[in-house]
């Protein structure tokens, strides 16, 4: 269905992108014969130049006009533009999630869920969340909407090759129906039916975005509406005796659908709705606002989603069910509408501040209907309202920027405060050094405060859950040649987490041996529960980068060293399970080639890359939950992970050929990205990236 609906919005998308390509040549003749062009130049022709991999930039220019102008910007004012360059940083990218994995560990099949190796607590929102975490790596929330600024049209198609019956494809088409006004358009879609037993994803993301500004520049409108949905199959892994025929390599058993799982009947799935708008008004006329900016804005959304697991065998692996129930059909909803006010001067002297009110009103809830109640004593739903105080400073002087952030709860039974400050300088010589620090207080997400289940273990109700306080502070230095290091520091107090209580027979009797247990029923028990770090823990993060090259050959390097201590302790064993687990060591290194080849008409590049990490203790997987929970019996890591490629661009097309994991091929099967979930085995998969240009 979701490929269908991705042909038929592509077919509709490309028809609306020609109709405006041929109204755009109308807009330039009518404006050309002004001697102006719609954007402030002479021409929108555009014309192809040949690729240079040493630059940073890749452009296509015409007689005025070239790729950056085709910008892209965040709710925030940050901006970049459309880059059709081929590096190794687009080779990280080219995946799921269209970000750089070098800390994630993805699952067996596309779009399923991830482990994690490195953490930035700065990165979370200060807003309690719906919970459900391991489902929102590919949710896209409000501030990582992207809205377009373009002198044509333009179109990127992304696709790639999946794991069995299914592909992965988006596309994004941003038109200009005058200079004042842009909107764009983004369908993904994947389906992917994977190597295990009941573990198929299909995600679905429909997103519209427009920016206006008026002719006298004074008024300005951004919105977006995004509809998405991420759905997965659950078998909750296979069980110790899969897990034994697959670490012997048995031959009968290469075929990974004939390995045994724990469930077989359940799903998640995790959707959401979301309505966003922001605008503002310059006070000052624009004859006087060429260099000094006082706005009065308003910020708006509105947004649902919700969490369903159901399962209609009603397997008993999370324990024993509620009376009555035979069947599992647990939901959690949140509801949320904020409402912002806010006030912004900006002048060459002063920098941009800004400062503004918020309303949040949060409304999780089970059930069908909001409000319900199950008893007296545990409520059915969370209802509150915050009163929020904000300000951002944001200054630069010749090298120098500075920015400071402060966000205050004022009313609320919540809390969402931070303090933070960032410096940067840049030196002649193109190196720079950064300095962050931050204080955030913040309460826990809903879902360790309330959660209600057909299952009995999985039913609490903590109302007395301490805030969790980070400190932060990092360093980071980077030289045009040298590369960067990178450091940070973070104390977190009251961390919140699952705790897994029960692992399976026999493993809650102190007195049995567990090297002994080799084997347990397929539906062994699998408890946890919302815990709270009773000591506050030190997490200490220092990460090198590096890019050497030599001809047409390069080095890509990143080197990553973490720890995690707790109380008095100063350094901690990697080897003992804490209620922050991380590998000590996590190294991943890419040797490539790249020069045109066939007369220049394709950039070339390919080569391997190596990714290690040391074991730890990584997170067990939880489908019930769509979460992580913290666990003490197995150690995952210490294998490699080698992947080959080849990937070439011509004009505006990038293709990419990968075989990952080649290293299986001679190498025992001991990988896994979450105990009971192996890693992928060897896959050849192929994908491209189409930029067309109207």
């Amino acid at each position: 269905m979701a490929q269908r609906f991705f042909l038929l919005f592509f077919l509709l998308s490309s028809s609306l992108v020609f109709s405006q390509g041929l109204s755009g040549a109308n807009y330039q003749k009518k404006y050309n014969s002004k001697g102006k062009s719609a954007v402030g130049y002479e021409s929108l022709s555009i014309q192809n130049n040949e690729f240079d991999p040493i630059r940073a930039k890749d452009s296509i220019v015409g007689d005025s006009i070239s790729i950056d102008m085709y910008k892209i910007y965040t709710v925030d004012r940050d901006s970049t533009y459309v880059d059709t360059t081929l590096t190794v940083q687009k080779e990280y990218k080219m995946n799921f999630l269209r970000k750089d994995y070098f800390e994630l560990l993805p699952f067996s099949n596309t779009g399923h869920a991830f482990n994690k190796t490195g953490y930035d607590f700065t990165e979370k929102s200060l807003l309690s969340g719906l919970g459900a975490n391991s489902k929102h790596y590919g949710y896209v929330e409000a501030s990582e909407a992207l809205y377009y600024q373009v002198p044509t049209p333009i179109t990127e198609l992304f696709y790639r090759t999946t794991f069995e019956q299914g592909q992965m494809a988006q596309t994004t088409i941003a038109v200009n129906l005058t200079p004042q006004f842009n909107f764009a358009f983004t369908y993904k879609g994947v389906r992917s039916l994977g190597k295990y037993v009941n573990l198929r994803s299909a995600n679905e993301r429909f997103e519209f975005s427009f920016k206006y500004q008026s002719l006298s520049t004074r008024y300005t409108l951004w919105g977006h509406y995004a509809n998405q949905s991420i759905e997965n199959q659950e078998n909750s892994g296979i069980n110790d005796e899969g897990v034994l025929l697959f670490e012997t390599a048995d031959p009968d058993f290469l075929d990974r659908s004939v390995l045994d799982v724990r469930i077989k009947t359940a799903q998640n799935i995790l959707a959401g709705k979301r309505s966003f708008l922001d605008h503002h008004w310059n006070l000052v006329p624009p004859k006087d606002s060429v260099r000094t900016k006082l706005l009065i804005g308003h910020r708006f959304l509105n947004e649902s989603r919700y969490y369903n697991y159901t399962d209609s065998g009603g397997n008993d692996h999370f324990g024993e069910l509620v009376t009555g129930v035979f069947s599992i059909n647990d939901r959690a909803k949140l509801k949320r509408i904020k409402n912002q006010i806010y006030t912004e001067f900006n002048t060459p002297f002063t920098g941009k501040l800004r400062a503004g009110i918020a309303a949040v009103q949060s409304n999780y809830f089970f059930g069908l209907e909001e409000g319900e109640e199950i008893s007296d004593t545990v409520p059915n739903q969370i209802k509150t309202t915050q009163y929020l105080i904000s300000g951002d400073w944001n200054f630069r002087w010749k090298g120098f920027s500075m920015q400071a952030t402060l966000q205050k709860s004022i009313g609320g039974s919540l809390l969402s405060d931070e303090i933070a400050v960032k410096a940067r300088y840049e030196f002649p010589n193109k190196a720079a050094f950064t300095a962050r620090t931050s204080f955030r207080n913040q309460s826990p997400d809903f879902n360790f405060q309330l959660y209600k289940s057909d299952y009995q273990s999985y039913n609490w109700y903590n109302p007395d859950l301490e805030n969790q306080k980070t400190t932060h502070f990092s360093v980071n230095l980077e030289h045009p040649w040298l590369g960067s290091i990178y450091a940070h520091w973070q104390q977190l107090t009251n961390y919140t987490y699952y705790n897994t209580t029960s692992f399976g027979p026999g493993y809650e009797d102190p007195d049995v041996n567990r090297e002994s247990i080799i084997y347990r029923p397929p539906n062994d028990l699998y408890l946890a529960a919302p815990t709270q770090a009773a000591e506050a823990l030190d997490y200490i993060k220092i990460r090198y980068r590096s890019e050497y090259r030599l001809g047409n050959f390069a080095m890509t390097n990143t080197m990553q060293y973490q720890n995690v201590a707790s109380g008095a302790q100063a350094i901690q064993d990697s080897l003992v399970s804490q209620p922050l687990n991380v590998p000590e060591w996590n190294l991943r290194t890419t040797l490539s080639f790249s020069r045109d080849i066939f007369k220049k008409a394709m950039f070339l590049q390919t080569g391997f890359t190596g990714h290690y990490f040391t074991k730890y203790y990584a997170d067990r997987y939880n489908p019930l939950l769509g979460d992580f929970s913290r666990q003490s019996d197995v150690l995952i890591g210490d294998f490699p992970r080698i992947d080959f490629f080849i990937n070439g661009k011509v004009q505006q097309t990038r293709l990419y050929l990968k075989a990952e994991h080649i290293n299986t091929l001679f190498t025992n099967p001991n990988y896994f990205s979450a105990p009971g979930y192996p890693y992928r085995d060897f896959v050849v998969r192929f994908g491209l990236v189409w930029n067309f240009f109207q």
